[in-house]
């Protein structure tokens, strides 16, 4: 059984998805500390918009398609965290990373997958530039482009695919 990938090196914690909200927000319950939940956001995407009762008034399109293809993903099954910073709403804004299983030459193989990589190639979200990581920006750059050309995702959406900032600033739900 071979372990390869390139988040190795970084501090990663170890935790379990708990709960999806939309395609880049996760409740997840860190092993060091299983009794506490914290919901963080994925660092270098913006998955669009989930309903979120007195704030987003309604779902954004192709919300609930990313979301539950995220859920399927990763709900219930262990992940490596690695904190990057803390968000304007007080959230932890993380990388994150899931296991993969294949075979390579007959072997098994367990690989460290980027869930922003993934999620991005898949047309899940959009790339979101991060200060500081120009190499991480130009790759989901790279990543996003190829999905827009193949149409995957929400880029199948003709003129619908809203940036997610741009749909929160239109149809944010009144302050009451």
């Amino acid at each position: 059984l071979a372990f390869t990938g390139r988040c190795l090196a970084q501090q990663l914690q170890s935790a379990t998805v708990k709960a999806v909200h939309d395609g880049d927000s996760y409740k997840l319950s860190f092993t060091a500390k299983p009794d506490s939940v914290v919901w963080i956001r994925l660092y270098g995407i913006d998955a669009p918009e989930v309903r979120y009762p007195g704030v987003i008034a309604f779902d954004q399109p192709f919300a609930r398609a990313a979301a539950d293809s995220v859920r399927q993903l990763i709900k219930g099954n262990s992940v490596l965290v690695n904190y990057k910073y803390t968000d304007m709403y007080d959230r932890p804004v993380c990388e994150v990373y899931f296991l993969s299983n294949s075979t390579v030459l007959g072997e098994p193989l367990v690989d460290t997958v980027s869930l922003a990589e993934h999620i991005v190639q898949k047309g899940w979200a959009w790339q979101r530039p991060e200060r500081g990581n120009s190499k991480g920006n130009a790759l989901l750059k790279n990543i996003q482009s190829y999905a827009k050309e193949q149409k995957l995702g929400l880029w199948a959406l003709p003129g619908r695919a809203i940036k997610p900032e741009t749909f929160r600033n239109k149809f944010r739900a009144p302050k009451k």
